[in-house]
């Protein structure tokens, strides 16, 4: 069970954002200012301003494109998907959480890929990303599929995940932390 759903509490002075609700490119621009505002008032170094805003956005875009959930809203051509995101400072670290509904097949795409990402080395993971850029979207991809790769790259530590089943609905919660020191 991850941190956000066993009832960990976290001080209020600790969390810089949390949203719960339908996801929009306007209102991820919106989190992204507060963002922004948030790290320049810690001072936090232009590197790690960077990574932590990276990360930001590929968590968001990752809900907008792929969260599957009974609750996704379509208009004007625009879908809005249904997650949740958190900023929190925890000691010396940034930690960016998101959870989003999955249907079975990207719980395996996303276990397996994971894994893999744990397991590799920094440097394996920006040649496997410099690779990735160069490299055709697969069909089940709305994006260059790096996302998981500029996470990797970005944060400070392993990435840490939890796909948790939904038997009655055929989903699973996508529960995923980032961590990026404050160094």
């Amino acid at each position: 069970m991850h941190p956000a759903s066993s009832g960990t509490y976290l001080p209020p002075d600790s969390v810089a954002l949390h949203y719960t609700g339908f996801f929009s490119p306007q209102n991820i621009t919106a989190m992204g200012e507060v963002i922004k505002v948030f790290l320049e008032n810690q001072q936090a170094p232009v590197k790690v301003r960077r990574r932590l805003f990276s990360s930001f956005v590929e968590i968001v875009q990752n809900i907008l494109r792929y969260s599957q959930d009974s609750r996704t809203l379509t208009h004007a051509e625009q879908d809005f998907r249904f997650g949740t995101v958190t900023l929190h400072v925890d000691g010396n670290n940034y930690v960016l959480e998101s959870s989003n509904q999955v249907d079975q097949a990207a719980c395996e795409q996303l276990r397996d890929w994971l894994e893999v990402l744990r397991t590799m080395s920094n440097d394996e993971i920006k040649q496997a990303y410099r690779i990735g850029l160069r490299a055709e979207s697969p069909a089940t991809s709305k994006g260059a599929n790096i996302g998981l790769l500029t996470l990797a790259r970005d944060v400070s530590e392993p990435l840490e995940y939890e796909l948790r089943p939904l038997p009655a609905s055929g989903f699973a919660t996508f529960w995923l932390k980032a961590t990026i020191h404050q160094d």
